[in-house]
């Protein structure tokens, strides 16, 4: 047996010790089954309890580092011990600290930090309307300007690994206070007489009661089609008549089918 495998056997096989007492040993061999007899048998795993763990390679990110250890410690706990980390008492682990070790676990250690700051910040102020039917609808006219306030707020970051996940406002006082801006709104609707004839036009045909475009059947300064000069009251063909003419043809249009007679130039009325 070469001596490898003895060595083998000696770490499986059982071993038996006699222990004798030196008294015995005086004696000499005593009878089969005397009650002096003091021999004791002992199994070696009852002397030397053998274990072998075997290494497992763990990685540990922390502190804009990451390493991997060929370890045999038995927790993630022991883990960042060798590692020589310390952690705060906000410090987060990714991994429970009593998980056993496996082989290819990460750990992940994120720093937390709280910073207490105290800054000031404006307080914007509100526009309020005041409505006037008397005045035309879409004037606008400032009455008074809005100033803006300012207030002191005491606040605690949350940073984690060096970047802020969360703001906690702890207090907030207001040190002026911020005024509203009034703002009067006309709402009188327009008469048909002050709505923007010229925009309207401008836009149909740049402004020209000879304009035709035969081709889609539209003429005249504000583009009718025959069939809607004749709603208006018209007879033959508007480019024939004066713009005066036209306009007047055109405020009765819009009376009967209001600024969607022009779909897109008459968009213009409201402006």
């Amino acid at each position: 047996m070469n001596a490898s495998r003895a060595a083998i056997l000696a770490l499986v096989l059982p071993l038996t010790f006699s222990l004798t007492t030196p008294a015995d040993a005086a004696q000499g061999p005593q009878s089969k089954g005397s009650m002096s007899d003091t021999t004791v048998h002992l199994s070696i795993h009852s002397i030397l309890p053998m274990q072998i763990r075997l290494p497992n390679r763990v990685r540990v990110i922390a502190d804009g580092r990451s390493r991997v250890f060929k370890t045999t410690a038995l927790t993630v706990s022991d883990v960042i011990k060798e590692a020589r980390i310390v952690l705060g008492s906000r410090d987060l682990v990714n991994t429970p600290l009593p998980t056993q070790i496996f082989e290819g676990l990460q750990i992940r250690v994120t720093r937390i930090q709280e910073v207490s700051l105290i800054k000031q910040v404006k307080i914007p102020y509100v526009v309020k309307k005041v409505l006037d039917r008397k005045m035309l609808v879409g004037k606008r006219i400032l009455k008074s300007r809005g100033v803006a306030g300012l207030a002191e707020v005491r606040l605690v970051n949350t940073f984690a690994d060096g970047k802020v996940v969360k703001t906690r406002i702890i207090s907030r006082v207001t040190i002026k206070q911020a005024h509203a801006a009034q703002v009067v709104v006309g709402t009188r609707p327009r008469t048909i007489d002050e709505l923007n004839w010229a925009a309207v036009a401008q836009c149909e045909s740049r402004g020209n009661p000879r304009s035709s475009n035969s081709a889609n059947g539209y003429f005249g300064m504000f583009q009718f089609t025959l069939t809607a000069w004749k709603t208006a009251g018209g007879v033959g063909n508007p480019m024939d008549y004066s713009a005066a003419e036209q306009l007047m043809r055109a405020k009765r249009l819009y009376k009967i089918r209001g600024w969607r007679a022009w779909p897109v130039c008459g968009r213009l009325f409201t402006r």
